[in-house]
């Protein structure tokens, strides 16, 4: 195969993690072109965790953009390069050894349109659903993909996290680089549903797999209210209110 992937990790403060992450993305049965680190201002930086490493290159920003403005940076560099493809990652997604053979070999497979390739997630030991969802354009309501869907070789899905978030350069030129202002939070919603809006199409790729490292404190429903929750609501109201049909409603539902 000739498709040429550039992957891309956004990081904060997490250099154990990171280096896991780094290690899967170096040797993954299809090699990546290069390895873009984006480090935001993490306490060590990304440089020094990664001291060695080859086809790694750190951009490091010295404010912290949130997951949303790191990964606006990470795509935007990653276009430079001359690739078809940008694999995109947090610094808490370990990719399986074969994780990008899959998605490669599905994007031979799948129509021109398929604008990005989404990975199985695993967290906690077993398949987390949450990531891969269908999306009601009156209400905008999100559902989970249904587990029976992963049995598939390749599965059509409205919105998926940036866990294993496979773009093809082509469509993320068409429609641009995830909205920084999000900061935290449904980020990778609103760039999903705005590849769809351009005529891009998403796919699952169930065989292609990724270990999410997440711990149960970092999650929303059992974690106190704070920055994530006021970002994700905010942010949930926004793409409401501009991606459904009815949008004012929607708002105030999600809100």
């Amino acid at each position: 195969m000739t498709m040429e992937v550039v992957a891309v990790v956004v990081t904060n403060n997490r250099p154990i993690e990171l280096k896991l992450v780094v290690e899967s993305l170096r040797v993954q049965t299809f090699p990546v072109r290069k390895i873009l680190v984006i480090d935001n201002a993490s306490q060590l930086p990304a440089t020094e965790v990664l001291l060695g490493f080859d086809y790694v290159d750190v951009i490091r920003s010295e404010i912290n953009t949130g997951g949303a403005g790191g990964f606006a940076l990470a795509l935007q560099s990653a276009l430079l390069q001359p690739c078809d493809w940008v694999c995109m990652m947090d610094d808490d997604a370990v990719p399986r050894p074969d994780a990008l053979a899959q998605l490669v070999t599905a994007a031979v497979a799948l129509p021109k349109q398929a604008g990005a390739l989404c990975s199985s997630v695993y967290e906690f030991g077993a398949l987390a659903t949450t990531h891969r969802r269908s999306y009601d354009k009156w209400l905008g309501w999100e559902s989970p993909l249904p587990v029976q869907a992963y049995a598939n070789q390749s599965v059509p899905i409205d919105t998926g996290s940036f866990v294993g978030f496979m773009v093809r350069a082509q469509a993320a030129q068409d429609v641009g680089l995830p909205n920084a202002e999000f900061f935290l939070a449904y980020d990778d919603t609103e760039y999903s549903l705005r590849l769809q809006k351009n005529g891009w199409s998403i796919y699952l790729v169930p065989a292609s797999g990724i270990d999410h490292l997440r711990t149960e404190a970092s999650k929303l429903s059992t974690s106190a209210f704070g920055a994530k929750h006021f970002y994700n609501i905010r942010n949930r109201i926004y793409v409401a209110r501009r991606y459904s049909r009815l949008g004012v409603l929607a708002a105030v539902v999600k809100g």
